[in-house]
């Protein structure tokens, strides 16, 4: 089994990027999402967009940060995917608050035999590079000093001197990375090819003892709003810090009678349609607000965990398999 780690600062795209390799690749791996808390936003968009093929394994990790907190249930899981279901290829995707360092220390036990480590990835946008540096520097120095390959997302209009000034901060931090200066999407199919085939060689884990900013998060459930303009309403005072210093937020919610997803991240929101039916939301940053959340958004809070913010949570599951078969649309 060959391990890849898929890491990244909060709201870079990592599943995005995800569902790209798949598609690249025509690998059918499996996929351990390491949620917030008790939601499972990314996991079932990752699920619903590959619905076509059943054989794609997603695995949610849930209530607990496979860097730290819950590391030996974290080793416990990926040897249970080794035994249990013998994948070529298993995918993990860290929350945006995990330290690479750690999740690499933490499987680095299991690295013998037919278990081995592809060259780690971290996704980030160069547009927020230097703002996410500022406000949590010590973990996104970590991620990006011991990844092998930095992607870019979100700077497909980026201009290329702010793409080159961002490679040399990057490559301060971390010499020998294979840095991409453009989107990934341009990428041809052998370099998505090397991504599942090249092992990480030599891999040194950088460490660092510094503490990092206390991130917490709050997970909603069975949000209800009037309409589209209280929904804007509520990011925009998201973007204002009326619920505390927000870093991402990501969610459904029920409008009217429609459910509608939205993505906050990089100081920039977006609201689509959503084909889910279980309606979910999560808020992650400091200091948060929760009951003023809860009663903006209609509704109470999902039975807390609160996920790698709250390592004193217990958790309930660890490791749940999402359903394969397409839901049911009402």
């Amino acid at each position: 089994m060959k391990i890849l780690i898929i890491s990244g600062f909060l709201g870079a795209g990592k599943t995005t990027f995800i569902k790209e390799l798949i598609r690249r690749t025509g690998i059918r791996p499996v996929v351990l999402e390491n949620e917030y808390g008790r939601n499972n936003i990314d996991a079932l968009d990752l699920q619903q967009s590959q619905q076509n093929s059943g054989d794609l394994k997603v695995l949610e990790f849930m209530e607990g940060c496979v860097c730290c907190t819950m590391k030996d249930s974290f080793v416990n899981s990926v040897l249970t995917i080794f035994t249990g279901l013998s994948p070529d290829y298993l995918i993990v995707e860290p929350t945006g608050v995990g330290r690479l360092s750690n999740i690499l220390e933490n499987l680095r036990p299991l690295l013998h035999g037919n278990v081995s480590l592809l060259r780690p990835v971290v996704v980030l946008s160069p547009q927020t590079y230097q703002q996410n540096m500022a406000e949590w520097p010590e973990l996104y120095r970590d991620q990006v000093s011991n990844a092998q390959i930095v992607v870019c997302s979100k700077c497909e209009h980026t201009p290329p001197e702010l793409m080159q000034r961002v490679a040399g901060q990057i490559r301060e931090l971390n010499p020998n990375a294979e840095i991409l200066q453009e989107h990934y999407s341009t990428r041809e199919d052998g370099w998505w090819r090397s991504l599942i085939d090249l092992s990480a060689e030599d891999q040194t884990i950088i460490g660092d003892s510094g503490e990092d900013k206390a991130l917490s998060q709050i997970g909603l459930s069975c949000a209800r709003l009037a309409n589209p303009a209280e929904l804007i309403q509520v990011l925009e005072d998201c973007l204002r810090g009326e619920f505390g210093h927000i870093a991402r937020a990501k969610g459904t919610v029920l409008v009217g009678n429609e459910i509608l997803r939205f993505d906050l991240a990089d100081r920039l929101y977006a609201v689509t349609g959503s084909d889910v039916e279980k309606r979910q939301c999560v808020f992650i940053g400091e200091e948060l607000n929760k009951l003023k959340l809860c009663q903006r958004m209609g509704t109470t809070l999902i039975k807390e965990g609160y996920g790698p913010a709250n390592a004193g949570a217990r958790p309930k599951r660890t490791l749940r398999k999402l359903e394969t078969s397409p839901r049911r649309s009402e």
